[in-house]
């Protein structure tokens, strides 16, 4: 290959202010006239938005390209002039930036990012489409070469006759987990509900059986006067989940005998169970001739789902224990730029039964954060997962019932 780049340090992943080293080693395969030879260290998010055909709207396809960062070094200048046959080499050196440059005017628009200097987002791609939008998405790092034609005009089109590209993999430190710094307590969140239960079922000498006819017209006819049993339902997750790693999940059962009108708490059983993430991946296209556009697709990810459970519960439950790891894969780590954003909502449904009363206890659309973890992606051994996993649940763990 007449032009080619050689990394003197290349890294596996990188993170920002990394000093990268590196040549340019060009060929010349004979007398050629040329600009000039330069390199290119850039930072590019792009996506398309693609209006679904049949839909109210008529189909077209809508496409933004961002430059996160740019730095450009001239290393050869011939202004049209003569290249001599030869092997020719230049050393470059780049330092790899933590945070966006300008992105052009884009408006403030959650979930995306209009402010100069926010952390530049991961390596990324993605294809994904639902009933109304296609998304194409992609973030990209890459060094590139080039031996550009000589231009014609002051502003005529700069042409490469020889090019290679070197791509790099990206993660910021802002999406990697601390596990030195960073406890699951400080990400802990709780959700809670009390249910009132009114039942004749409440009664010592009616409880396992059914209710006749006439006892459930006379408790529909005066509800108020049927015995009383109130409990709270809470369950408190982590807001910041490592990729591939348990969402830590415990449920909280209290019950409340201060006005009930048992002396005994009745049995609460938990019926079934739903836990679901969804993924959300968004994208925008800046104005044109055709207008602006955004879209965002959601893609559901399940990570439990008991339709039969049958179990009494009471106290506190590690359902990580109660049901084995909850944990859900295709996790790429959160993030938000320009025109792209990736972003993550938690929902989980319960359904518990008390006195022959079902009562659902539901949380949507809960906001959680993914983050990556550095050596498991660079292969770490098997105990420093499972230790991490120790770690995240310990803020949260409490024995089963």
């Amino acid at each position: 290959m007449p032009l080619a780049i050689h990394l003197d340090n290349p890294l596996p992943l990188y993170s920002g202010n990394e000093v990268i080293h590196g040549r340019v080693v060009f060929e010349c395969p004979n007398l050629i006239e040329i600009q000039d030879v330069r390199v290119t260290f850039s930072g590019r998010s792009k996506a398309t938005v693609k209006k679904v055909k049949g839909s109210a709207a008529p189909s077209a396809n809508y496409r933004s390209k961002c430059v996160l960062f740019e730095k450009e070094r001239i290393l050869m200048s011939r202004n049209g002039g003569p290249v001599s046959p030869d092997t020719y080499e230049w050393p470059f050196q780049f330092t790899v930036p933590s945070h966006a440059e300008s992105g052009g005017k884009w408006p403030e628009k959650p979930p995306f990012r209009s402010d100069v200097n926010h952390p530049l987002p991961p390596s990324f791609a993605a294809e994904v489409g639902d009933t109304l939008r296609q998304l194409e998405c992609a973030i990209e790092y890459r060094i590139r070469a080039q031996v550009l034609k000589p231009q014609k005009g002051f502003l005529g089109k700069r042409t490469p006759l020889f090019d290679d590209i070197v791509r790099l993999n990206f993660l910021p430190l802002a999406a990697q987990v601390d596990k030195g710094r960073d406890s699951p307590s400080l990400y802990r969140q709780s959700r809670e509900q009390l249910f009132t239960v009114r039942s004749l079922r409440l009664l010592p000498e009616n409880r396992g059986r059914n209710l006749g006819i006439q006892e459930k017209f006379h408790s529909w006819l005066s509800p108020a006067r049927l015995p009383r049993f109130d409990f709270q339902v809470s369950l408190t997750y982590s807001a910041q989940v490592v990729q591939s790693m348990p969402l830590p999940c415990v449920l909280e059962i209290v019950p409340f005998m201060e006005n009930a009108s048992v002396s005994t708490a009745p049995d609460i059983v938990l019926q079934s169970v739903s836990m679901f993430v969804v993924n959300r991946t968004s994208a925008r296209a800046s104005p044109s001739l055709m207008g602006a556009i955004s879209g965002e697709v959601d893609e559901r990810i399940e990570i439990l789902s008991r339709s039969s459970v049958g179990a009494p519960v009471s106290g506190r439950i590690d359902l990580n224990q109660m049901f084995g790891p909850l944990v859900f894969q295709k996790s790429d780590v959160s993030f938000s730029t320009f025109n792209v954003s990736r972003q993550y909502t938690f929902s989980a449904s319960f359904v518990f039964g008390c006195a022959g009363k079902s009562l659902e206890f539901n949380l949507a659309d809960l906001a959680i954060n993914i983050m990556a973890d550095v050596q498991e992606i660079g292969g770490a051994d098997k105990k420093i997962e499972a230790e991490l996993a120790r770690q995240n649940l310990a803020g949260l763990e409490m024995p089963a019932m």
